[in-house]
C-alpha cells in the first residue's frame, strides 16, 4: 500500500515526501512537474511520480483507476500562498484551494481511501491576540486565504461526517527551509530570506512591528508525519508550528548573518498582515509527542548551507 502525496516536489509536499519515504513508506508523488531537489536524489528508485494537476478530475480518475487498493492515504498539500497574485487572481486562487481540495476528497470517497490529512494553515484562525488553540479558537479567517483553509476543512468534515473518511488537519505555521530559493518563495519570505541569495532591492512596505512563529520545515514534516500516524485522536485538526516567536527584523538579521554577502532589507512600521503571533501547541505536544528541535537560528543556518549549496 501507498501514499499519495499531492505537491510532493512543493516546499512541504517535498519534505513530507522524504520523511514518509526515508520511514519506509511507499510513496506515490503527484504534482505538475519535477524537481531537482538533492535531498530527494537519493530516493528516486523508492517513489513513484505522476505528473499531473489536481484541477484535472479525470486524469486523476485514471490514476486511481489503475492504483485501486494501492492507496491507503492522500496527504493533500497543493494550495496558492498568500502573496499579491493571491489577492490579484481570486478566482484562481479559490479554484486551486478549494477546487483541488473537493476533486481529492471525492476521488479518496469513490475509490474508498481510507485516510486523508489536509495541509490546512495557522491562518483559519485569523488576527487574534492569544495564541490560538484548536480546542479554544474557532475558525474566524481575515483574509481570503485563510477563508479558503477554513472552507476546506469544514468540507472535509463533512466527508468524514457523511462517508466515513478519516480526514484530519494539521496546521502549519509560516515555514521556511529547503527546498525553494528565496527568489523562488512567497513575497513576504523573498525579502525576509532575501540576503541568503544576495538578492537587492528588498523593501517591505510594513512589517517592523510584527513577529511571527517562522517554523523550520523539518519541524512542520515531522509533526504531519506523527499526525498522519496517530491512532484514537481527540482532535483531528492540529496545530503545527514553533511556540517561539521572531520578529520580522530579526528574521533579516539572522538571513544577513548566514549568508557570504548579505543585502540591506527595509521594513517599514506597522504590521504586514492580519495574523497572530504564533500557535498554541499544546495539543500536539502531549497527543502526538510533537516537540520543535529547530529554533529560528538553527533553521536560518542549515537553510543557508542549503541555499548555498543550490543557488543558480
Amino acid at each position: 500500500m501507498a501514499i499519495l502525496i499531492t505537491g510532493g516536489y512543493g516546499l512541504l509536499g517535498s519534505h513530507l515526501t522524504y520523511k514518509f519515504v526515508k520511514e519506509g513508506e511507499k510513496v506515490i508523488v503527484v504534482d505538475t512537474k519535477k524537481r531537482e531537489l538533492d535531498y530527494l536524489n537519493e530516493l528516486e528508485d523508492k517513489l513513484k511520480f505522476i505528473p499531473i494537476d489536481v484541477l484535472d478530475f479525470s486524469k486523476l480518475s485514471e490514476i486511481f483507476a489503475k492504483n485501486k487498493n494501492k492507496i491507503e492515504g492522500i496527504i493533500h498539500t497543493v494550495s496558492l500562498m498568500p502573496s499579491p497574485f493571491f489577492s490579484e487572481n481570486p478566482y484562481k486562487a479559490i479554484n486551486i484551494n478549494v477546487v483541488g481540495t473537493c476533486n481529492m476528497l471525492e476521488l479518496a470517497r469513490v475509490f474508498k481511501v481510507r485516510k486523508f490529512l489536509y495541509i490546512s494553515s495557522g491562518a483559519v484562525y485569523g488576527e487574534v491576540e492569544d495564541r490560538a488553540s484548536e480546542l479554544t479558537h474557532p475558525l474566524f479567517p481575515a483574509d481570503l486565504y485563510g477563508a479558503t483553509k477554513a472552507s476546506c476543512e469544514l468540507i472535509g468534515q463533512q466527508y468524514e461526517r457523511y462517508y466515513g473518511l478519516d480526514f484530519r488537519s494539521a496546521r502549519p505555521y509560516f515555514f521556511f527551509g529547503p527546498g525553494r530559493l528565496p527568489s523562488e518563495q512567497t513575497y513576504l519570505f523573498k525579502h525576509l530570506l532575501g540576503p541568503l541569495e544576495s538578492l537587492s532591492g528588498l523593501e517591505l512596505e510594513r512589517g517592523a512591528d510584527q513577529k511571527l512563529g517562522f517554523t523550520y520545515i523539518k519541524d512542520i514534516a515531522d509533526g504531519c508525519y506523527l499526525l498522519y500516524k496517530a491512532c484514537k485522536l481527540k482532535q483531528k485538526a492540529v496545530n503545527i508550528a514553533t511556540d517561539k516567536v521572531t520578529s520580522f527584523p530579526e528574521m533579516v538579521r539572522l538571513a544577513q548573518k548566514y549568508s557570504d554577502t548579505p543585502t540591506e532589507v527595509k521594513i517599514g512600521p506597522g504590521k504586514f498582515m492580519p495574523r497572530g503571533e504564533t500557535l498554541d501547541i499544546s495539543f500536539a505536544k502531549r497527543e502526538l509527542g510533537f516537540y520543535p528541535k529547530y529554533t529560528a537560528d538553527e533553521g536560518m543556518r542549515e537553510y543557508a548551507e542549503w541555499v548555498r549549496k543550490n543557488r543558480r
